[in-house]
């Protein structure tokens, strides 16, 4: 069984290289089955199983799933399109992971490019919110509270090959009432209005489902347009690209930038654990990991700063255990009396009394004792 599901992601990656288009077309919407669904897979094959060797019947005496070995199911971890890999990204069209985050500057720019489309609400929504596509998709206008700010997740629209069905969401912890921002309410209520006026143009012909996202007669979105339209937004507005799916990784991530606890991301994600939240989101925007490791230098109190400064060239004698050399610079801030004004002055270690004992040692000694 495993490996007809390897032979069939082999075709679905062969027809998509395929130049021609119609052999393409063929596998538009199939994705490869990847390992994490693997593992479901075989979990469900281990309980068939065991259910045939220990039930009443006694149909079989050993579980063959019990052997069948996998690779590990490795959750991958959100990247942040930096500056530097969006220069990448342009020169080569490399794309440094699965999973890529927006920064907030960028997820401004694309709601900001999208902002009269008439599906911005949607958009916006996952944005701020970490809604799944289909989540946003299976959302009912009763399930929002204007007054209170709250939407009740209880429904998601599912794709099944091509077709699509109503279900419930992806885990019993899935259904929840959420509360979101006040921007992200009058988005809602301005969609809301938009959307009645196709309404009363649309008439008798108006699907009146309920929906909070539909297409202009009322009829529910398919997950698949939906995408294609995100991809093709996202190329218009000429950011790097992202799938639709991260800009939910990309909601939690400004959450724990702003301050949020870690157990409020993972309710506002609906995670059945916090420690799927904590596993996934262990990395943050560059700019929130460089304060924090500016916060632990500030918390470390000194009088004496040093700044040691290498030699441009290499000295005779190194200090083996220090890092340091013979002869090599250190620079001295003494934060009690140096002029702020003033930039600090370099001096040749050895050569100064001044210096703390400990630096001059570390400066000139050349035959340091035993490592504690």
């Amino acid at each position: 069984m495993i490996e007809r599901i390897e032979e069939f992601n082999d075709q679905i990656e062969d027809l998509r290289k395929s130049t021609d288009p119609d052999k393409r077309a063929l596998v538009r919407y199939r994705r490869p089955v990847g390992i994490a669904s693997m593992h479901r897979i075989m979990a469900t094959a281990r309980k068939a199983l065991n259910d045939a060797m220990y039930g009443e019947a006694r149909l079989i005496t050993f579980n063959p799933a019990v052997k069948v070995e996998l690779p590990p199911e490795v959750r991958p971890k959100p990247l942040v399109w930096t500056d530097a890999r969006v220069a990448r990204w342009v020169e080569t069209g490399e794309i440094p992971g699965k999973v890529m985050v927006w920064t907030p500057e960028q997820t401004g720019t694309f709601l900001d490019f999208i902002a009269h489309h008439r599906l911005y609400a949607y958009f916006h929504l996952l944005a701020h919110a970490g809604l799944r596509r289909g989540e946003g998709l299976g959302q009912y206008w009763v399930d929002f509270d204007e007054d209170t700010g709250t939407l009740a997740i209880r429904f998601q629209l599912l794709q099944v090959g091509w077709e699509t069905e109503f279900g419930t969401p992806k885990t019993d912890s899935s259904v929840a009432i959420i509360t979101v921002d006040r921007g992200t309410v009058l988005e809602l209520c301005a969609h809301r209005s938009r959307q009645q006026r196709e309404r009363d143009e649309a008439g008798d012909a108006w699907a009146n489902l309920g929906l909070m996202f539909t297409e202009p007669d009322g009829s529910p979105l398919h997950p698949a347009d939906v995408t294609d339209l995100f991809n093709a937004l996202v190329e218009e507005a000429g950011l790097p690209p992202i799938r639709l799916h991260d800009l939910r990784h990309g909601a939690a991530t400004f959450a724990l930038a702003s301050g949020a606890d870690m157990k409020i991301v993972s309710s506002m994600l609906r995670h059945s654990s916090i420690t799927i939240t904590a596993d996934t989101y262990t990395g943050v925007l560059p700019q929130v990991a460089q304060a924090t490791a500016e916060g632990i230098a500030r918390l470390v109190p000194r009088k004496v700063t040093s700044y040691r400064i290498m030699p441009d060239r290499p000295a005779i004698e190194d200090h083996p255990r220090l890092g340091l050399v013979s002869g090599s610079q250190t620079m001295i801030h003494n934060a009690e009396t140096e002029n702020e004004d003033e930039p600090p002055k370099c001096q040749e270690a050895g050569r100064d009394e001044s210096l703390p004992a400990s630096l001059e040692y570390a400066a000139r000694d050349s035959n340091p004792g035993p490592a504690d």
